[in-house]
Formats: structure tokens, sequence, C-alpha cells
């Protein structure tokens, strides 16, 4: 299984051509899930940035309907603490929505997380990641 990020859904979202065709390609290995922070993010940005609301939350809650939907629990917030920690020790920052993605990513035993957004992502030790 792999896990699509809030980028993914976005693209989904404006049917743009790249990521239409990754969405195929995901089906085709037996499809693909996300998280309940990704369907966080996405929605802020229906509600922050995009205009006719409605039209565009019922797109959504139809596309969000293709996927398995991973919450965040117990082991997976104590990873990304974990991650988050470590990286910060180090010296690097992570936005704390990435460090709960990459933490249920792991927990989870998902393949890789599906983003274009490698560089939030690329310091985390352990999680694949493939470009959308």
């Amino acid at each position: 299984m792999k896990i699509v990020d809030s980028t993914f859904l976005i693209g989904l979202l404006k049917n743009d051509p790249e990521t239409v065709k990754k969405a195929r390609e995901l089906d085709e290995e037996g499809g693909a899930a996300t998280t309940v922070i990704n369907v966080f993010e996405t929605i802020y940005g229906v509600y922050r940035a995009m205009s006719d609301v409605p039209r565009r939350l019922e797109s959504f809650e139809r596309l969000i309907a293709n996927f398995d939907i991973l919450d965040l629990d117990l082991e997976a917030a104590k990873k990304a603490a974990q991650i988050a920690g470590n990286l910060g020790k180090a010296g690097y920052s992570i936005d704390p929505f990435d460090s709960l993605i990459a933490g249920i990513t792991l927990t989870c035993g998902a393949e890789a997380l599906v983003t274009r957004n490698l560089s939030h992502f690329k310091r985390v030790s352990g999680l694949t990641l493939e470009e959308h």
C-alpha cells in the first residue's frame, strides 16, 4: 500500500494530468490510502484559497471516498514526535503536519509516500518517497 500526500489529492481535485496518470497507476497496483492529516490539509486549502467552496467540498467528498483514510493513533503520534525531535536535535525542522504524516506512513507499513514535496520529507529516516 502507498500513501498519497495532500499534493496528490489537490492535483486530483485540479484534474492535473500527471496526477491523474499516477492515480491510474496506483489503482492498477491495488489502490492507495491517505491520512486524516492530508484530509485536513486539503479541506483547509479548499476553505482558504479556492472559490466555490460548496462545489469543491462535494468534489473532495466524492474523491476521498476512493481512499482508505488512516488515522493518527498512539504509535503514529509517538513516531511523529521521534521524527520531529531527532530532526530538531540535528538542526533541521519539519512541519508538524509533515511529521504526523510521516509517522502514520511509517507505522502502518506503507511501501511509500507519494508526494510532490520531496524536500519536506527527505530527511525522515526509513521513509520511502515516490514523486508524482
